[in-house]
């Protein structure tokens, strides 16, 4: 059985989206994933199963919908190597060691649409940014709650879904997973 990390958009942000973990947890193992786990109430999931990256991110997807009532929420799936890469690949590591809260990763539920990068680079806020692939890493220098960088603009800018983690939470459900697949 291949391991995966799942990281749920908008879920139990801002008073929306509400979940709670361990029915979100029961619910997957009801669904047949194994040995799952979450990390923090933002929808973070570990888990083990035989069915593909795919299938696993319809599976909790519909369990959002039709069991949570959550239809605008979507998982997007991430192997342990994959997660790796994009550790590995963080542009803004330095800046981590500091203040990881405010180094984030979003996760795209597909490539960007071409003029992604150019979109982002015309933003011309204080964030440093660098898109690689299916992420984009911002250094939130001066704070997330001053930023004028919104999920809104990203999705926009993007033309994609994604969801973000902070860096500690990126390396923590890296772990997890790790732990899993030994």
């Amino acid at each position: 059985m291949a391991v995966f990390i799942a990281l749920l958009r908008a879920v139990n942000l801002g008073g929306t989206g509400k979940l709670p973990m361990a029915e979100l947890k029961a619910a997957c193992a009801e669904a047949g994933l194994r040995d799952v786990a979450t990390y923090i109430a933002s929808g973070n999931l570990v888990f083990r199963s035989d069915k593909s990256a795919a299938a696993a991110s319809r599976l909790i997807t519909d369990l959002l919908r039709d069991r949570f009532a959550l239809a605008k929420n979507h998982a997007f799936i991430r192997t342990p190597d994959r997660l790796a890469e994009v550790v590995a690949g963080n542009p803004f590591a330095a800046a981590a060691g500091d203040r990881p809260n405010l180094l984030m990763v979003s996760f795209l539920e597909a490539a960007p649409l071409p003029g992604a990068a150019a979109a982002l680079a015309a933003y011309g806020g204080p964030e440093r940014l660098h898109l690689a692939g299916e992420h984009l890493y911002i250094d939130y220098a001066q704070g997330v709650a001053r930023s004028k960088l919104t999920p809104a603009f990203l999705d926009k800018a993007l033309g994609v879904r994604a969801t973000a983690r902070n860096w500690n939470t990126a390396n923590k459900l890296l772990a997890m997973a790790r732990a899993l697949g030994d």
